[in-house]
């Protein structure tokens, strides 16, 4: 007990000493004659308060490319000197700071000019920041500051896009005569608190405004921050990239399906109905523009009207391979040559004489001439005793099993070829799209060497 005692006696008159040194401090600054918080903070009536503006992006809080904002958290400072307040730290214990209030200070009155938040405007506010004046008169005021401004976007290469917005600054109604209003950038950090931006670049750059005012030309200033943003697109891609390119592609499978199958038509149909399904899903987390909009809403597009064109061109290849016309392009020998044995050949399909081959084991030199079939022609298994073989084709064949078997073929080749052309296309669509997203990867290289 003796022992707390001592010990209580030892450290209260430290802490008294303390407390009355910054008593003190306040008592000698602030209790001088004359003086008034609501004086600008210099001897010299013409002098002008240098001020300046130090600004710490920490956050990116949302960015909205419909109503064209940002909104960022910041940590913002503000640096000057009052010559009234000084003091000299040995006569105080060497206290050479001390935390004062709004109330009992002079602060610059500094705008954010484009704030979106009537309330944000005001930089310098009571419940905002935290003020240190030192014993040199130098004072300093830094506090959190989440504010939305406006900013005009290009959503044009989303989600591969970069933005570009500002902060600006400037005193309330205060030109270089009172006021010298400067600002400083510093270190940012690496790493923004976001989950889909990432900070580039970040610079400032001041300004000055001539306006006639009362006959006489008064001179303003101002600062500007820029800072530049990239999007992660690896959610846009993983949401919408894929998932539409694979619902196109499969859409074209219904190419591969044979003609007869049943639910060649019910495939492409549901891949349709599956992608507009899609889009209406995208939709929501596409940004809207009123002009020059989302690169990826075209390639989107593109690629829908891709899948619904497959459904056309598919029944019209089955109507060619089991239609009741006859194909008259065959009456052309050039033509029937090309269909049924050249571009089978080509698009690794069974060609027409293959066909017959197969189906009725009759050998034939030509697609559109039969030549006579002898027995050294045919394999060896398909000769039988006594058996009488037919010299032509027509011999065999009626008139309604060629025409059928020829459609067949046709029909096989039209759908090669189609898929073929949607291939191409498509390969043509991503290509575009792959090259304008290239340009502006070279155009960010450049202004981040700049």
């Amino acid at each position: 007990m003796k022992l707390y005692v001592i010990l209580l006696i030892i450290a209260a008159p430290q802490a008294f000493s303390r407390k009355n040194a910054e008593g003190r401090i306040r008592e000698h600054v602030f209790n001088q004659p004359g003086y008034s918080p609501r004086e600008r903070p210099v001897l010299n009536a013409s002098d002008p308060v240098d001020v300046k503006l130090e600004v710490l992006i920490y956050a990116m809080v949302d960015l909205n490319e419909k109503d064209q904002t940002v909104t960022t958290a910041s940590w913002i400072t503000l640096t000057w000197r009052d010559e009234r307040l000084t003091w000299d730290p040995n006569e105080f214990e060497g206290s050479d700071n001390v935390v004062v209030y709004f109330d009992e200070i002079w602060t610059p009155s500094i705008v954010l000019t484009h704030a979106m938040v009537l309330d944000g405007m005001q930089v310098v506010a009571a419940d905002r920041g935290t003020i240190k004046l030192y014993y040199d008169g130098s004072v300093d005021l830094g506090g959190p500051y989440v504010q939305t401004t406006q900013c005009q976007m290009i959503i044009y290469y989303f989600p591969f896009d970069t933005q570009t917005c500002l902060l600006s600054f400037s005193p309330e109604n205060q030109s270089t005569k009172d006021m010298n209003f400067t600002a400083t950038t510093s270190p940012q950090p690496s790493n923004i608190v976001s989950n889909q931006w990432e900070l580039l670049s970040f610079s400032a750059a001041n300004y000055q405004v001539d306006v006639e005012s009362h006959e006489t030309l008064q001179t303003y200033q101002g600062a500007v921050f820029f800072f530049t943003l990239k999007r992660d697109p690896n959610y846009y891609i993983t949401t919408i990239v894929i998932p539409s390119t694979l619902l196109c592609l499969m859409s074209f499978a219904t190419f591969l399906a044979p003609p007869d199958s049943g639910e060649r038509i019910g495939l492409g149909v549901s891949m349709v109905l599956g992608l507009t399904v899609f889009q209406l899903l995208v939709t929501n987390i596409l940004p809207t523009a009123s002009k020059n909009g989302p690169l990826i809403s075209s390639y989107l597009t593109n690629t829908f009207v891709l899948s619904c064109l497959a459904v056309p061109f598919s029944l019209f290849n089955i109507i060619i391979a089991y239609g009741d016309s006859k194909i008259s392009v065959l009456k052309r020998p050039r033509f029937r040559k090309l269909l049924l044995e050249t571009l089978p050949r080509l698009l690794f399909l069974t060609t027409y004489r293959e066909r017959v081959e197969e189906e009725f084991g009759i050998v034939s030199k030509d697609s559109d001439i039969v030549t006579m079939a002898t027995v050294e022609e045919l394999p060896t298994n398909k000769v039988q005793p006594m058996q009488t073989i037919p010299a032509t084709i027509s011999e065999t064949l009626s008139y309604l099993e060629k025409r059928k078997l020829e459609a067949r073929i046709v029909g096989l080749v039209m759908d090669r070829l189609v898929l073929l052309c949607f291939l191409i296309a498509y390969m043509i669509i991503v290509i575009i799209v792959v090259l304008k997203f290239r340009s502006l990867n070279d155009m960010i290289m450049v202004e981040i060497t700049k």
